[in-house]
């Protein structure tokens, strides 16, 4: 068994998750692959069977438990299952053959001592993901910026698209929030990792998100046969933010009113409904308080 893991969480895309397995396997520093399968109902698992062996693992959640609660499950698994390092995506990440390469070769540079270290995420032509862009650190340290200077450099949150984790780092801190579902998991959980540990961007680790735009979220715009997720993002975001203090309880009423004022001013059809989601999202993470669940040696 190989000491890395990646986890990578899908559903109904089996297309995106063949070429995202196939990309893992030529990547130059082999790596197990467990495949989270969120419940799918497009015959994922037939679809994928002939790469389905002794390095790609392929387990099948009863239900559809979201990005959050599938990576909170293949996380707990590959901590049990031993491996040292977990590097989890999402179904549409296509990895480089060097981007595992060149997060490992920065984890033995810094002598193991992070909570994570991220991929930086390019959209298909190259650019910047504008949904996977990472929170920086600022006023660094004298050693933060001569990691900085070589390329490595110090984030308080990114996104789960191409992070490696350490399991003991994973043991301490817990597992993702699987309550949240969608959105603002990664946001909550690489906030509580750096908090407690180093974590860093590894600029020369690159890895594709082959999302269909690179707009990013915006409820004033998006689709409206989209919007019901936003739900999850303004109770999620209200709820990290309570945990967080008075400060960053700021921050979400401040953004949440300029986006309201955006919607109220620029969306082309449906106001009241993004409306009334984003209302229904805040009210309802007023009383939702998920707890952080832990990696035990007796769990099932």
């Amino acid at each position: 068994m190989n000491n890395i893991a990646a986890v990578v969480v899908t559903y109904n895309r089996k297309k995106l998750l063949k070429e995202c397995i196939e990309a893992l396997r030529a990547s130059t520093r082999k790596v197990d692959v467990i495949i989270i399968d969120n419940n799918s109902t497009d015959g994922t698992k037939e679809y994928i069977a002939d790469l389905i062996g002794k390095d790609v693992i392929y387990k099948r959640l009863k239900k559809n438990l979201g990005g959050a609660g599938g990576f909170s499950a293949g996380m707990k698994y590959a901590v049990k299952k031993g491996y040292e390092y977990i590097w989890i995506m999402d179904d549409d990440t296509i990895v480089k053959e060097d981007s595992l390469e060149q997060l490992m070769n920065v984890a033995g540079s810094i002598h193991n001592n992070f909570g994570f270290l991220s991929s930086s995420v390019r959209w298909i032509d190259g650019s910047d993901c504008k949904m996977n862009m990472q929170t920086y650190k600022t006023n660094l340290t004298d050693y933060e910026k001569a990691y900085a200077a070589k390329g490595i450099y110090p984030v308080n949150a990114a996104t789960f698209v191409s992070l490696l984790f350490r399991a003991e780092a994973i043991k301490e801190i817990g597992l993702p929030l699987k309550e949240y579902f969608i959105w603002g998991d990664d946001k909550e959980y690489t906030l509580r990792m750096s908090g407690k540990f180093n974590c860093y961007n590894v600029m020369d680790s690159e890895v594709v998100h082959k999302m269909n735009n690179n707009e990013g979220s915006n409820i004033t715009k998006d689709d409206i046969g989209r919007i019901d997720r936003y739900f999850y993002a303004y109770r999620n975001d209200f709820a990290t933010a309570r945990e967080l203090g008075p400060k960053e309880m700021c921050i979400y009423f401040a953004g949440f009113g300029l986006n309201a004022a955006r919607v109220i001013i620029y969306a082309q059809d449906n106001k009241l409904s993004r409306l009334n989601v984003m209302f229904r999202g805040l009210i309802s993470g007023i009383t939702f308080r998920p707890r952080v669940r832990y990696v035990r040696s007796n769990d099932t």
